[in-house]
């Protein structure tokens, strides 16, 4: 006698139920695929972004070739590089001592005073007069320059040993620093050195 069992039934429903199976499947892993893609896309694309944001540094970057800067949000810090890749200072641009004009005025009441700093200057190849301080004796010494010659005037001032205090910008009407003989001449000068009795430029 035959022990009875389980047999497929004969109207194709197991060959359904299979093929149903299967189909659910291929969808699952079909989806898998997408999702690993996705997690793969945002690991390369977005992990770098996130980490800088995070780290809250900015970064300049030059590209070889310009002189223009890229800066990432972060401190706002930006640096300039040329070609070779090395920072760079713009340098101060100074005139020449053979392209200053120079007018010495001696405002100490001291005779030759001014012809003897002049020489000093001359030396150093400036173009020089000398001549006399209007309101003599003078008490404090004083470099003027006109627009455009405070450097030269700075230069002009440490010639003569001369701290930066003497510096100053010349007033609108330098013929009035002179004496009338020489209003001319100081009037035509990019610096004008007043001798005062303080002796500050020697």
């Amino acid at each position: 006698m035959t022990a009875p069992g389980r047999y497929a039934a004969s109207d194709g429903s197991f060959a359904k139920s299979a093929g149903s199976a299967a189909a659910r499947g291929g969808v699952l892993i079909a989806i898998a695929v997408v999702i690993g893609f996705v997690l793969l896309a945002w690991g390369f694309d977005g992990g770098d972004a996130d980490a800088g944001a995070a780290a809250g540094t900015d970064t300049t970057t030059t590209a070889p070739g310009d002189d223009s800067t890229t800066t990432v949000p972060g401190d706002d810090s930006t640096t300039t590089l040329p070609d070779d890749g090395t920072p760079t200072t713009t340098p101060t641009v100074v005139d020449p001592p053979s392209s200053v004009t120079v007018q010495v005025l001696n405002g100490t009441g001291e005779g030759g005073l001014a012809g003897t700093r002049g020489e000093t200057l001359g030396a150093l190849g400036y173009i020089w007069k000398a001549g006399n301080a209007a309101g003599t004796p003078v008490a404090e010494s004083k470099v003027y320059f006109v627009t455009g010659f405070g450097d030269e005037a700075g230069e002009v001032a440490a010639a003569l040993s001369g701290p930066a205090s003497v510096l100053e910008l010349a007033p609108a009407d330098l013929a009035a620093l002179a004496t009338t003989e020489h209003a001319e001449d100081t009037a035509a000068a990019d610096v004008i050195v007043v001798l005062g009795a303080d002796n500050a430029l020697s």
